[in-house]
């Protein structure tokens, strides 16, 4: 056999190998609607369509989630600003990738039935997950916003769990406030419990993924595949209904009515990509600073690192998507 042919007939056989593909691990915060575009992206296969292996995994602490980030134990996390934040400032070299969501907080802050004003709350408990993580700070910044104070006003917030946990405890009165998502609110306006305060109202980095800058340093093509696949996720989410639907309700354990009130209200912020802006870094860094004035002094707009987002952007690789998907703009 000619050895040209010989050559052609080996490359033939090695592009015909499967490529493997590279493996990742997400960590997220808790359940919430939130999560669906992940949860799609990994159940749907578009990680892998993308080149990546991708693990999902619960890390419900965020001061867990920022050391798994910094041992490289994980590669990417959804979760909370806050602790990304505080953790920057004392020296953790973190970023900030991207956002699939409007820049607010879609949580409203809810309250038991006897509450109908803000003065109402002084003396009152309230559940968070964690003294650092998105939930304390929603919190914060509703009572803030309130004009309420909870050392003045005598109000003790404790961590009680995760997002399900503190529902629960509000619906059976074991406390009398919390900040959940739009979602937990629709499903407890329905047992008697109000909305006090809508933080939508409010410029707030919502939902953003984040990864530890050494990680985005010798890893920028894992990036860039991780940032595409959320894209595409998104842009199936918005076009294709019942897919999306199939995906939240298997994950937040929703009957087919409560998914389709979890499917609308995510519409209403989900987006083909966002840039976190430094506007809603600081709102959340006046929060931080409240517990240790020290944050005050850190320049936010090193958190960020959205050169990658910017990259995929002008490749025209979302007009692409959303062409593909069939989703006007």
């Amino acid at each position: 056999m000619p050895s040209g042919l010989l050559w052609i007939i080996l490359a033939l056989a090695f592009s015909a190998l499967p490529v493997r593909a590279e493996p990742i691990k997400v960590a997220y915060s808790g359940v919430s609607a939130a999560g669906t575009p992940l949860w799609l992206a990994k159940d749907e296969g578009i990680f892998a369509k993308h080149g990546l292996e991708a693990d999902l995994v619960t890390v419900r602490s965020a001061p867990i989630q920022v050391s798994a980030l910094v041992s490289n134990e994980v590669q990417f996390v959804r979760g909370s600003v806050s602790s990304m934040l505080t953790a920057a400032a004392q020296g953790a070299k973190l970023k900030i990738l991207f956002s699939l969501f409007a820049e607010r907080a879609s949580y409203d802050f809810l309250v038991s039935p006897s509450i109908t004003r803000p003065i109402d709350l002084r003396g009152k408990k309230i559940g968070v997950q964690d003294f650092s993580g998105l939930l304390w700070t929603l919190t914060m910044l509703s009572l803030r916003e309130m004009g309420l104070d909870p050392q003045k006003d005598k109000i003790s917030i404790q961590a009680i769990g995760d997002s399900t946990v503190i529902a629960q405890s509000l619906a059976s009165g074991l406390i009398d406030g919390a900040a959940l998502d739009k979602l937990q609110s629709v499903r407890l306006q329905g047992l008697g419990v109000k909305v006090l305060f809508d933080l939508s109202r409010i410029a707030f980095p919502s939902s953003p993924f984040m990864s530890a800058e050494v990680f985005i340093q010798q890893n920028p093509e894992a990036v860039e595949k991780f940032v595409k696949a959320l894209i595409e996720a998104s842009a199936i989410m918005r076009a294709q209904k019942e897919r999306g639907l199939a995906v939240l309700q298997k994950h937040i354990k929703a009957d087919r009515q409560l998914a389709e009130i979890g499917y609308k209200n995510l519409l209403e912020d989900l987006t083909p990509y966002t840039f976190v802006t430094v506007k809603g870094l600081k709102t959340v860094q006046e929060i931080i600073a409240l517990r240790d004035p020290k944050i005050a002094k850190y320049n936010v707009e090193e958190l960020l690192d959205q050169r990658i987002l910017k990259k995929i952007v002008a490749s025209g690789f979302v007009d692409d998507i959303e062409r593909k998907y069939k989703i006007a703009r």
